[in-house]
């Protein structure tokens, strides 16, 4: 059983504790945060036995085998590699980084140190994605032609906000376009039986609103397969959050691909430990028998427990195939790309 610690104690720290309620994969050891509340609200919910004040703590707690660094995205290289450099294993938010050279450096450090490091795209790690993967490499909808991605919400403007602060790392392609980046790239990739495909071409437009950070951004991907991906990202208007898959022979439709089976996502409180997570579905059309099929992927927990249900069962390997490395690199390379195109520089 791994031994959790939780660097910072925000919204997403919140949902991972929760989550960790319905494994006997690991246990939360201890939380650090510089917002006392924030802390003792997590330490009470949970019954966290340990808490610090300073992040640095974690790294020098010799109980702790595996840190989730839940902060800001600026912050995600810095720590990374303090805790890599400490002997943790690592589960790093989304974005894993600013930039592609911060991400090189993180994964630099996991392998000088020998351990774990995996980016926290928890929706990689849920049967779903497993079960697309099936249908398209089956030829369920013949040879895969488009991908279109999206990922969207309306936030009024604040430029003191963590989605419109530059500072903080900012705006809608490192918030949620690394979502639809990522899947667009993983289902070009299974396309061809790998793990995922890069993108050999990038063209890309957006907003970008007074603080330097994109509001509305969009991009189209051309892969050396011939697949062509449309991905959109955008946090002043809500313009969907699907996945559509379009092929010779059918198209896939994903109506929850981000957050499927997460009761913890959007919890105030513990859920109970009896509590039956939903299953999700997966929509296939036929155009030669015109018929459209629903297909039910069934779960036995929370989507952030299959999260941390990877770590720990890819622990040994010190990288998990639902996100791997290269992986991660592929994906930061893309944004760092789209950045450019729309106009944003971290």
């Amino acid at each position: 059983m791994l031994n959790w610690g939780v660097m910072s104690a925000g919204g997403i720290a919140y949902v991972f504790c929760n989550g960790m309620r319905f494994t006997d994969s690991g246990q939360i050891l201890a939380v650090a945060s510089r917002t006392e509340s924030k802390m003792d609200r997590l330490v009470n919910d949970f019954g966290i036995p340990r808490q610090y004040n300073d992040y640095a703590d974690l790294l020098t707690d010799d109980d702790i085998d595996a840190i989730y660094i839940a902060t800001i995205h600026p912050l995600h290289a810095e720590w990374a590699i303090k805790c890599a450099e400490a002997g943790k294993h690592l589960l790093v938010e989304k974005p894993i980084s600013m930039n592609h050279a911060e991400a090189a450096a993180m994964v630099g450090a996991a392998r000088e140190n020998d351990v774990f490091l995996m980016e926290a795209f928890m929706y990689r790690t849920h049967p779903q994605v497993a079960k697309v993967v099936e249908l398209i490499q089956d030829g369920t909808i013949g040879d895969v032609r488009v991908i279109r991605s999206t990922f969207s919400y309306r936030s009024n403007f604040n430029p003191q906000s963590r989605i419109f602060n530059r500072e903080m790392g900012g705006g809608g392609i490192l918030d949620i376009g690394c979502y639809t980046a990522s899947m667009t790239r993983k289902i070009a990739g299974a396309a061809d039986n790998k793990l995922f495909l890069n993108p050999v071409e990038i063209k890309g437009n957006g907003k970008v609103g007074p603080t330097g950070v994109d509001h509305i951004a969009a991009a189209t991907l051309k892969f050396e397969n011939g697949i062509i991906g449309e991905i959109i990202a955008a946090v002043e208007c809500s313009v969907g959050s699907s996945v559509f898959i379009y092929g010779t022979e059918g198209s896939i439709t994903i109506p929850s691909p981000w957050l499927p089976s997460s009761l913890c996502r959007h919890a105030r409180e513990p859920l109970p430990l009896d509590t039956v997570f939903p299953s999700t579905k997966i929509i296939v059309e036929s155009y030669q028998r015109r018929e459209t099929t629903e297909i039910t992927v069934d779960v036995d927990r929370d989507l952030f427990t299959y999260e941390a249900d990877t770590v720990a069962n890819h622990i040994a390997d010190r990288q998990a195939p639902a996100m791997s490395w290269d992986d991660t690199l592929g994906n930061m390379q893309l944004l760092e790309a789209w950045l450019a195109e729309v106009g944003v520089v971290h």
